[in-house]
């Protein structure tokens, strides 16, 4: 088993059965720029439920997971892989690796759970700055080791 790249938009998977559509968030309860714009267009709730969790502060850091129904079989996964949304003081860009690694471990579980596969766009790799090789072995460990099909889309 392997990633499946394909030219699309991931807010419309295509597969049968449960899916999640994974994204990364940013851990100062913005939203605005980037994939979540195509995410609010489609499902206002998704913005709407990352939003209310952030004000609520329950358990909203790096690592962590939202996971919103939005659709029958489509659950939308707000993972905060990103702090911030500047380079730090360092130079570095705000995506944090091992946040993204302990967010794809929870999907993973959810995923099995849902009996889902797991779609989503080149993540962490945008405005959050990461470089795909790495987040694709996190994905690669994380998710296909544990035979979770994965697509991504490049629009």
């Amino acid at each position: 088993m392997d990633i499946i790249y394909i030219k699309g938009d991931a807010t419309s998977p295509i597969s049968p059965g449960n899916k999640i559509i994974t994204h990364i968030c940013n851990d100062i309860g913005g939203w605005g720029k980037g994939f979540v714009l195509a995410l609010s267009k489609k499902w206002k709730v998704t913005e709407e439920a990352y939003r209310q969790w952030y004000n609520s502060q329950e358990e909203f850091s790096l690592g962590d997971v939202q996971f919103v129904h939005v659709a029958d079989d489509i659950y939308v996964a707000n993972m905060i892989g990103q702090q911030g949304i500047y380079k730090n003081t360092n130079g570095l860009p705000p995506i944090r690796y091992e946040a993204v690694r302990q967010c794809l471990k929870k999907v993973a579980l959810f995923a099995m759970e849902q009996k889902a596969s797991i779609h989503m766009p080149r993540i962490g790799c945008g405005l959050a700055g990461g470089k795909w090789e790495l987040i694709e072995q996190i994905i690669k460990e994380e998710l296909i080791d544990k035979e979770i099909a994965v697509t991504v889309y490049d629009l």
